[in-house]
């Protein structure tokens, strides 16, 4: 069977430039929890979608990271270089990048990307006895000048597999 889950965050309220490998990221730094803890042992991600809310013409490439465990991703600060480690890069299941799209008018307007056909298999780590969940975390590839201070970024992923 087919899940679909979907984390949701508000970066912060400024204008600063993303470099490429930058992390994109609420002011709080924290990991985009994808799928909740005890809810897979094994299966695959199937699909990703990416939407961002935006008011500008610029259509900005991303890269999501995903893993298994959180517990070894290094601290995150949006706008600054995500540094993959060693341990963290043990955890990864794969990645899938998204070049956005704009949708809407001006005042309403949107970015998405949708990656279908995904097969990127996983089995989680077991920690007490419970799997843990996915995690992500959300890098730009490219230059992205996010010009609207208040951005919503939402991650969708479609997962096939048992549930716990």
């Amino acid at each position: 069977m087919i899940r679909k889950f979907t984390a949701s965050f508000v970066r912060p309220s400024n204008g600063t430039v993303y470099a490429a490998g930058d992390a994109v990221c609420n002011a709080a730094g924290a990991v985009l929890t994808l799928v909740p803890a005890g809810t897979f042992k094994e299966g695959r991600i199937v699909g990703a979608k990416l939407s961002v809310s935006i008011d500008s013409v610029v259509t900005p490439t991303f890269q999501l990271f995903l893993f298994s465990d959180d517990a070894n991703i290094p601290a995150l600060t949006d706008n600054a270089a995500f540094a993959m480690t060693a341990a963290a890069e043990d955890d990864l299941i794969g990645y899938t990048t998204f070049t956005l799209e704009l949708t809407g008018t001006s005042g309403g307007m949107m970015t998405w990307d949708s990656n279908a056909g995904l097969l990127i298999p996983f089995e989680q780590k077991i920690v007490s006895g419970v799997p843990q969940g996915i995690y992500g975390v959300l890098t730009a590839t490219d230059a992205y000048n996010p010009y609207s201070p208040s951005t919503t970024v939402d991650v969708t992923v479609y997962v096939e597999g048992e549930l716990e």
